[in-house]
C-alpha cells in the first residue's frame, strides 16, 4: 500500500523539512515505511498510514535499508506482526511514537527500555 497524497502531506507536515531520523534539514527527500509493504503490498491499514511512514534522506534511508537490526532496534523498522503506532521511533530529537493522524509524542526512556 503506496502513501496516500493525504497522508504523504501529514508526514511532510510532522517533519517540518527535516529528516525525521538525523535532524537535517532536506532538500530531496524519501518517506520510509517503517513496517514494509511485502510482495504485492498489504491490505493492512496502518501500513499506509502516517504512523508508519517517515521523511528521509536518500543517505539516511540507505542506512536503514542496509543496517536491518539497528534499524529494527531503532524503531525505524517495525516487523510483520507489531503495530508501528506502539513501536518507539528514535527519532533526531528523542524517541516518539507516532499517530496515524501525522503527530507524534515523546515517551520516556523508561518505555522504550523496557521499564529498565
Amino acid at each position: 500500500m503506496k502513501f496516500s497524497q493525504e497522508v504523504q502531506e501529514l508526514i511532510k507536515d510532522r517533519s517540518q523539512g527535516k529528516c525525521e531520523m538525523c535532524g537535517s534539514k532536506v532538500l530531496q527527500y524519501q518517506i520510509h515505511h517503517r513496517r514494509p509493504r511485502g510482495m504485492g503490498g498489504s491490505k493492512v491499514s496502518v501500513v499506509g498510514s502516517a504512523a508508519n511512514g517517515v521523511l528521509l534522506h536518500p543517505k539516511c534511508h540507505t542506512h536503514i535499508e542496509l543496517n536491518r537490526n539497528e534499524a529494527r532496534d531503532n524503531g525505524w523498522l517495525v516487523q510483520q506482526s507489531f503495530d508501528p503506532t506502539v513501536v518507539p521511533f528514535k527519532r533526531f530529537n528523542g524517541w516518539v511514537t507516532f499517530s496515524e493522524d501525522g503527530t507524534y509524542m515523546l515517551v520516556k526512556p523508561s518505555v522504550v527500555m523496557g521499564g529498565k
